[in-house]
Order: structure tokens, then sequence, then C-alpha cells
């Protein structure tokens, strides 16, 4: 025989219905405002992100697009030519005596040196592309000297030499000079004046 109080039951059921009834109620409240907070999170961005900021590592100067203030740092460098920032090409401390470097206009470039086991072998890097530079007058006195620079970098066949050409009777050294680019993996880029070999620069760093 069933002994169970049906009221006291149905009294117990209409309990569990109204707790159930609160909780939905609470959890529904709950999910209404943690909508209401993502989306003021979306509609009000954080006031510690700084939008269209523009950071040269080079000359440590930061500036806003469309403010034409610019909030220099005192970092102890001598200023740099500045175009576009974030091509900049890498200018070994040994050509700083090249002329070249006084026609390299509209053009980001730096001096690097060689510390330590860092050997830097390129007289110029644009682009992670290694560039030598050699003009004819050098090679009649050094022959050995650009097939001693070339060696370290022949591993890569994404090398370039700047060659030029100021002085006369050159169509032999020129002959040399192309044999020993394909057979050490580099392109050869003839100029014949240092204004023409700045513009090589500028127009591989574009």
């Amino acid at each position: 025989m069933n002994n169970t109080d049906t009221t006291s039951f149905q009294s117990i059921l209409a309990g569990v219905k109204r707790l159930r009834d609160q909780n939905g109620s609470g959890d529904e409240n709950s999910s209404k405002k943690h909508q209401q907070q993502r989306t003021t999170e979306q509609v009000e961005p954080s006031k510690d992100v700084r939008s269209n900021e523009v950071i040269s590592s080079f000359n440590q100067q930061r500036s806003a697009t469309g403010d034409s203030n610019t909030n220099e740092e005192t970092s102890g460098a001598a200023p740099i030519r500045v175009s576009n920032t974030g091509k900049s090409v890498l200018v070994n401390t040994t050509q700083k005596a090249n002329p070249l470097l006084n026609h390299l206009k509209n053009t980001n470039w730096r001096y690097v040196s060689s510390t330590g086991g860092n050997k830097i072998y390129y007289d110029y890097l644009i682009k992670n592309r290694s560039v030598l530079f050699l003009t004819l007058t050098y090679h009649k006195l050094y022959t050995e000297y650009i097939s001693r620079r070339m060696l370290p970098l022949q591993r890569s066949d994404d090398n370039i030499l700047i060659f030029v050409v100021d002085d006369k009777n050159s169509e032999d050294i020129l002959t040399e000079i192309t044999k020993l680019c394909m057979f050490k993996g580099f392109t050869l880029l003839v100029a014949f004046n240092f204004e023409q070999a700045a513009k090589y620069i500028g127009y591989l760093n574009c």
C-alpha cells in the first residue's frame, strides 16, 4: 500500500518548479547583463590602444598619422634621412667615404658595423639582399678584392654587385666582371657615375 502524501508531494513539485523558474529568470538576467557589458566594451575601445601609431626603430621618432608634431627621444644617434618608415637600407661603415651616399636621397638608411662574432659581409643590405659595391679604378688596382668579398656571400643566389665604370678602356674588365658574377651568383648592375649607382639602391628599396 502506498502511504505517500500526494498533497505533500505536489507541494514539493510546486516548490521545485518555483525554484527552477527563479533560477531561469536569474540566468536570463545575468546573460543580458553580460551581453550588455560586452556590447559596451566593443563600443568603447580601451584608452591604452594608440591607433595609427608609426614607430621608427632607427631614429627613435614617434608620430601619429595626420599629426605634424613629432616627439623625438634623445637617443644620442645622428638623424637619418627619412622617407617611408620601415624601408631602411643598412650601410656598412666601411662605405662612409663612398660618394654614392651623397646622392642617396629620399631613402632611409643607417650605418651598421661588424661587432664581435657578427661579421658583416655586405656593403649594403636592401630588403635582405646583400649588395657589394665596386669601381673600375679600384678593380684595376686590386683585382682579387672583389673575389674575396663575394666568397662568403656566394651561398645565396640573391646577391647584387653595383659596378661603377669610372675610367676608360672598360670593355675587357666588364666581360671579366660579368663572368665572375655569373659563377658567384650575383646580379650585375652597371652604373657610369655615383649618382646612377645611388638610384639603383633607391629603386631596389622601393
